[in-house]
């Protein structure tokens, strides 16, 4: 029996069950639609589309993230990390579908007249800038545009964590490997769907089907471990990876370095993508204050914080009607993204006594916050913040894999470096300042766990709020300020 202060792992049964039948069902669903197209050669559109979204979101992403939650309650944290990451996926891919039957079924420009306009404005100080013509065309369904490739730009990464699942799961046991395989491949031919002809949806439906089929024999074998408290079925073991790793993975810059290089013309449906993932790097940022891990709170709270921030900095950009020249002007006046490039040097120094591949992802951080100044010129923008995006992007699969490998080896197979600054000599460069103040009573780590990332959000918020008076005259200045408050 567990003791009462312990944790009961067993009143918990196996929430690895409604993980695998929640990816199950969601392959079911999509592999129906997948084998419909290839069969009578109509996509599926309208209210087809929206439903399938929903039930994709409510099944693969909302059970699926319960499930993640109860196996890090469980410590099972391979699971964990498996569930809430594909949960974001199908999140991801439910409300692209939404996307896609929102915009097969609502005409894409709608004629305004001027006086609606103007009440729509945000200000008087903004009505007198615009211009009062008699009639004015809006792309209502501008954040419809670019489906496709945001949809591909999204589902890469997710390729690539699939494929570093499938290889590390093989060493614990011989089920997971398959799942994840065929997800991976799954999601491969379906990225080939989007663009291809009707072949690739019909590989991927029988894949889907490969993984409904692991889905229920893992759902029985560990329904058959919660019921019993032993393993019935063979295939599961009880493996126990770090939790750090959810917030090491991150495909939002993979999204945005196809931004920036132009194969995605409008961020409306990349918003949704990179908000749905931030929810993921948020719980991360949140078991690893569980664990009062301040350094890990902070940094994944301070990335979700950047990459959701972002994300509707773009969306409202592609989405404003306005010139060029008020644009660039909007984004001259804007300073919040200064606190990012501060807190990011900040996490470097916290670093130092980690090892080198941590740091130098610290590094590559600040870099990126330096690629979106605003006040760089906007035709070097986007070309600087799509290599910063790269490298970035680069170095979280590298993290992700070294550590992964790191952690099921319990020592050092892959090259991480070795410590920068030991601990003791970081902790007397922080306290010289301090060497006449006598000593102070040491602050137990739950005392100071989340402070830093409370800060951080107040300061973000806080600089992004300051702007000249003459700023409030420009439209894209007043739109842009949203996001960073």
């Amino acid at each position: 029996m567990a003791s009462s202060d312990g944790f009961p792992a067993s009143f918990y049964g196996e929430p690895g069950v409604l993980g695998m039948l929640s990816n199950g069902i969601s392959a079911f669903l999509v592999l129906l639609q997948n084998f419909h197209t290839a069969h009578t050669g109509t996509a599926p559109a309208g209210v087809e589309n929206i439903l399938a979204g929903v039930h994709l979101i409510l099944i693969g992403g909302v059970c699926q993230l319960v499930a993640g939650m109860l196996s890090f309650r469980k410590y099972d944290h391979l699971s964990g990390t498996a569930f809430i990451g594909y949960a974001a996926l199908w999140g991801s891919y439910g409300a692209t579908r939404i996307y896609f039957g929102a915009s097969t079924q609502t005409p894409t420009i709608v004629p305004l007249p001027a006086q609606i306009t103007n009440n729509l404005s945000l200000s008087t100080n903004m009505t007198s800038n615009m211009s009062l013509t008699a009639t004015m065309v809006i792309p209502v369904f501008h954040v419809c545009l670019s489906i496709k490739e945001t949809a591909i730009a999204g589902l890469v990464p997710y390729i690539l964590l699939s494929f570093l699942l499938a290889f590390c799961s093989a060493t614990v046991n011989y089920i997971m490997p398959l799942v994840f395989g065929a997800i991976t491949a799954t999601l491969v031919f379906e990225a080939v769907g989007l663009v291809a002809s009707s072949w690739a949806l019909v590989v991927s439906g029988v894949l889907e089907l490969l993984i409904l089929i692991f889905a229920i024999y893992g759902s029985a074998a560990l329904l058959g471990k919660g019921l019993t408290q032993r393993l019935v079925l063979k295939g599961f073991g009880t493996p126990l990876f770090s939790v750090l790793l959810l917030g090491t993975t991150n495909s939002a810059p993979f999204i945005f370095a196809f931004y920036s290089f132009g194969y995605i013309k409008s961020f409306g449906v990349g918003v949704a993508w990179v908000s749905i993932i931030t929810v993921a790097q948020l719980f991360s940022s949140y078991y690893a204050h569980l664990r009062q891990d301040c350094y890990h709170t902070t940094k994944f709270g301070l990335h979700a914080t950047y990459w959701l921030i972002k994300a509707w900095d773009e969306f409202v950009l592609s989405a404003l009607v306005l010139e060029d020249d008020k644009v660039a002007s909007g984004r001259e006046a804007m300073v919040g993204n200064w606190f990012f490039v501060m807190a990011g040097v900040m996490l470097c120094v916290g670093s130092l006594n980690t090892d080198v591949l941590e740091l130098i992802h610290n590094m590559l951080f600040v870099l990126l916050t330096l690629s979106t100044i605003p006040q760089i010129a906007l035709q070097g923008y986007y070309i600087f913040f799509g290599v910063a995006c790269s490298l970035f992007t680069a170095a979280s699969l590298y993290c992700t894999f070294s550590r992964l490998i790191n952690t099921i080896a319990e020592k050092s197979l892959i090259p991480v470096g070795p410590q920068p600054i030991s601990s003791e000599m970081l902790k007397k460069a922080l306290m010289c300042c301090r060497a006449n103040q006598g000593d102070q009573e040491a602050l137990t780590q739950t005392d100071q766990g989340s402070d830093a990332l409370f800060y951080i959000s107040n300061g973000v918020a806080a600089l992004s709020a300051l702007h000249a008076r003459s700023s409030s005259l420009n439209p894209a200045f007043l739109h842009l300020t949203v996001p960073g408050s």
